[in-house]
């Protein structure tokens, strides 16, 4: 649930996660202080996990708590607090696809020593969907029967809510097993619970400390680290658990700053006061172009995609030609080299590379190619281009997105003779106003919550999804979408969501732009940093706990 708006700051094989590593020998483990330091860019909105969003606030989480699942690094599923993956085969999954049995491992405790239990992810995940909480991701464990009905009944009494709880198909079958009950089949589901949100909590702490639950000495967790100190708007210091059930982490202390201007970033890395920074925009070019920062250089794809959104509810955009027409006559290549300063790549689909459903041929058809475009425009029934309708271009006023407009601007000038008017907007009014879908045009971007076709389609071309907001609907598309969704054959499934993006490619409600590609700064002295295409602000932040530093 991670959609971008503006230009801001969401990987299987295909595209090859990066591992920074070399052999740690005894001296280097022993005789460099193991402290890495590096910055979240800003305060945490919270970092209670039934509460939490991407970046940021999951960085923080995913050093203090673990789920039943978790990722590895080519985001395949792996086991964590469970003993196993759930299957049909392991009598995990009913054959109907329909109950989920959780077996958790026995040694698995709390940073207080105390044992986690079955009991700890009921309470957890029904927190999470509580009317009260109004969680974020709430919506994603909605195939859970009875956890919709929950989650809408703020308006009732106690005693109504109270049962609606009760009727939630979580359930500590004993210490060591938990079951779950969807309302219908959902393939993803494990994917799903391997998200931050369905992590265990503590009942007792909440209680006994309300809002202060996750203030330092009382945030339990029973992940590899536990945070020791937290001053606000400045840093979080994190440590090793001395109650980890698991392999120890290699470093013995992790310092997050809260500098929220990249330019004092990559002063402070530059000097030395922190191992890793981002870039600031536009300097890109130069930094590959320096003899020190060039070799420092961490360069990797993120499962994102940015792309310009037509709201084709409106004339003209209404007209399926003239959206094809502009798609064909924008330059991506241009785009990535001169916007984004070669960081990126040209995406033609919408479902990036390295996603289940990712199919590099298709979008072929809107490659840059200004002939085309000039007839597509015809087909459209504007053979003379100054008979178009006034278009405009609406988006929120940052230094980066002016670029963008911009270059759009120009690429429809300079190719097909079209005046695009720009309207620039205060960044909050600008969400909002697409939020109310009365844009015509507009940037923006959708980065994986997980590695799933169903997380990047239904979610923003559905009809009245959440996420649409280019009122694009198509009946055929909603039926596969359905139908996909809970289709247990995995490959039956994924060529549904195939199909169901050619859809899309076809009535081209979006020009896709760019997949985003992370570009920082690492000093070299940090080995065995993990990083994926769904890492949060920080990169590598699923496995810090493998990371050290050499001289």
């Amino acid at each position: 649930m991670k959609p971008r708006f503006f230009c801001i700051v969401g990987i299987l094989l295909m595209v090859a996660p990066l591992v920074l590593a070399v052999a740690c020998t005894k001296e280097e483990s022993t005789s460099v202080p193991q402290v890495l330091r590096a910055n979240l860019a800003g305060e945490p909105a919270t970092i209670d996990p039934n509460r939490a969003s991407w970046a940021a606030e999951r960085t923080v989480i995913m050093q203090v708590f673990q789920g039943l699942l978790g990722f590895n690094q080519d985001l395949s599923l792996k086991p964590v607090v469970a003993k196993e993956i759930p299957s049909v085969s392991n009598g995990g999954i009913s054959a109907d696809g329909r109950v989920y049995t959780f077996r958790l491992r026995p040694e698995v405790t709390w940073s207080d020593g105390k044992k986690v239990t079955a009991s700890d992810f009921e309470y957890s995940i029904k927190r999470m969907l509580s009317p009260e909480l109004a969680a974020q991701y709430a919506s994603f464990y909605f195939d859970i029967a009875g956890g919709q009905d929950y989650y809408g009944s703020g308006k009732k009494d106690d005693a109504a809510r109270s049962q609606l709880r009760n009727a939630v198909a979580v359930k500590a079958v004993d210490s060591a097993t938990l079951q779950i009950t969807l309302a219908q089949p959902r393939p993803s589901f494990l994917q799903i619970m391997a998200l931050w949100p369905a992590y265990p909590l503590r009942e007792d702490i909440i209680s006994k400390f309300g809002n202060s639950w996750t203030e330092p000495a009382n945030y339990i967790g029973n992940g590899p680290f536990v945070l020791t100190e937290w001053v606000n708007q400045d840093r979080m210091t994190f440590k090793p658990n001395p109650n980890y059930w698991g392999s120890k982490p290699k470093l013995s202390e992790i310092r997050l700053r809260m500098i929220t201007d990249v330019n004092a970033e990559l002063a402070a890395y530059k000097n030395n006061e922190l191992d890793m920074s981002r870039v600031p925009p536009g300097t890109e070019k130069a930094v590959m172009a320096d003899p020190v920062t060039s070799k420092e250089i961490l360069r990797y794809p993120e499962l994102t995609t940015f792309a310009f959104q037509f709201n084709i509810g409106r004339p003209p955009f209404d007209n399926v030609k003239l959206r094809q027409a502009l798609s064909t006559a924008i330059d991506r290549v241009a785009f990535v080299d001169k916007v984004r300063n070669g960081v990126g790549k040209p995406a033609l689909s919408w479902v990036p590379p390295g996603m289940p459903g990712h199919d590099p041929a298709l979008g072929k058809e809107y490659e840059f190619n200004v002939a085309k475009a000039k007839q597509l425009l015809a087909e459209a029934g504007y053979p003379d281009a100054s008979r178009l309708p006034e278009l405009k271009f609406q988006y929120s006023d940052t230094a980066g997105n002016r670029l963008i407009a911009q270059f759009l601007q120009g690429q429809l000038k300079d190719n097909l003779g079209v005046n695009l008017t720009l309207e620039p907007m205060e960044p909050k009014a600008f969400t909002q106003f697409v939020n109310q879908e009365k844009h015509m045009w507009a940037w923006f971007g959708w980065g994986a919550d997980y590695p799933d076709p169903d997380n990047w389609l239904p979610e923003i071309f559905g009809t009245g999804a959440g996420n649409n907001h280019t009122k694009y609907s198509n009946p055929k598309f909603d039926a596969l979408a359905k139908q996909a969704k809970a289709e247990l054959d995995n490959a039956k499934r994924l060529q549904m969501w195939t199909e169901a993006q050619k859809m899309v490619v076809a009535d081209a409600p979006i020009a896709t732009m760019f997949y985003r590609e992370r570009f920082v700064l690492v000093k070299p002295t940090v080995k065995a940093l993990r990083t994926t295409g769904m890492d949060g602000h920080m990169p590598g932040d699923m496995f810090l706990s493998e990371a050290y530093l050499t001289q």
